[in-house]
């Protein structure tokens, strides 16, 4: 799908309007399939057209003005390819917008047993017991890196409620206090630090994951664990994560990290810095990086030895005596200095 400006075509039937007209923007979709024997289809969509080529030969239908083709294209006849982008919508509905919602999930989950993990915590309990319940092993797994994560964790126990409609409360049992902690007890940091080990220890997870800022409310000493339980998971699931915070990504390989930054146009740059920059820089030192205006960037960590160009972008390295440790960060100048 590519969005593209455009100029205004009218205000209305019959109307004037003495302002100048502002640009906006046109939408174009485009869906080609390609079969390993027969011919090929491409659907594309236009404003209120679409056009159909099978094997080089055109035919068109219309479309209401504003539709969306994944959600309009499914009911097409499966000789006009409807299953095919039924089962490409599918596929993008499976994928995960993991943002927790801590309010949610402090409350009793109203199912015993849940499956499906929602994408804002908000069964963590259920979750949680359906995983304790089906998968032991995994979920005592989950147990030992809770324990990492919250401190003086020393297990997790589940309690089923009654009344209209059975559910399930998730306790927390802490070394020194007498009884148990439930989640509406628990810290902000506690729950999200639960919600994000099911999530990585979700034995049926989709495709593909997106979380935005991952290490919110987690102590930086946690940051290492974390990262090896990505990359753990990352072979059942794709993670893609936006993150601002440089002990994360220091913690990341060269190759892991994408950096994307806000252009003068207030366009989205991805990458803002090419790829074998970054494996370049990591080839000569070692990794750290930098933030400024809620922007990364990889840079080395070891006494510098050149200077290079990176766009309209300029990164700084600090360096304290004898070259151990150091800081980095984003300077509004034009090129790459070394100090």
């Amino acid at each position: 799908m590519t969005f593209s400006p455009g100029p205004l075509s009218g205000v209305g039937r019959g109307a004037r309007s003495s302002r100048p007209r502002s640009p906006v923007l046109r939408r174009a979709e485009s869906f080609l399939f390609e079969r390993v024997a027969g011919p090929g289809r491409r659907i594309e969509i236009k404003g209120s057209k679409i056009i159909f080529d099978v094997d080089g030969k055109e035919s068109s239908a219309s479309l209401r003005e504003g539709s969306l083709g994944l959600s309009t294209l499914p009911k097409l006849s499966p000789e006009d390819g409807g299953e095919q982008v039924e089962a490409l919508a599918n596929l993008f509905a499976s994928f995960r917008v993991f943002d927790v919602d801590v309010a949610a999930a402090r409350r009793p989950s109203t199912q015993p047993l849940s499956p499906r993990f929602d994408n804002n915590a908000a069964n963590l309990a259920a979750f949680l017991a359906y995983v304790a319940n089906h998968h032991p092993d995994r979920f005592a797994a989950l147990v030992a890196d809770a324990r990492r994560f919250i401190p003086g964790l020393e297990d997790l126990d589940f309690e089923t409620i009654g009344g209209a409609g059975e559910g399930t409360v998730l306790t927390l049992i802490e070394r020194g206090l007498p009884g148990s902690t439930t989640l509406q007890e628990a810290s902000y940091g506690s729950i999200r630090a639960l919600a994000l080990l099911a999530l990585l220890y979700d034995p049926a997870p989709p495709r593909l994951t997106c979380i935005e800022e991952i290490d919110h409310g987690l102590h930086p000493h946690v940051l290492d664990r974390l990262v090896e339980l990505l990359r753990e998971a990352s072979e059942r699931t794709q993670f893609l994560i936006a993150t601002h915070s440089p002990p994360l990504v220091n913690r990341l390989r060269p190759a892991e990290p994408i950096v994307c930054e806000r252009g003068e146009d207030a366009a989205s740059r991805i990458p803002a810095i090419e790829p074998e920059l970054v494996r370049q820089m990591e080839a000569e030192l070692h990794g750290e990086i930098a933030e400024d205006q809620a922007s990364l960037l990889v840079a080395p960590m070891a006494r510098p030895r050149r200077r290079t160009s990176v766009g309209d972008r300029d990164l700084v390295v600090s360096l304290p005596a004898g070259g151990e440790g150091g800081t980095a960060f984003l300077a509004p100048t034009r090129r790459l200095r070394w100090p």
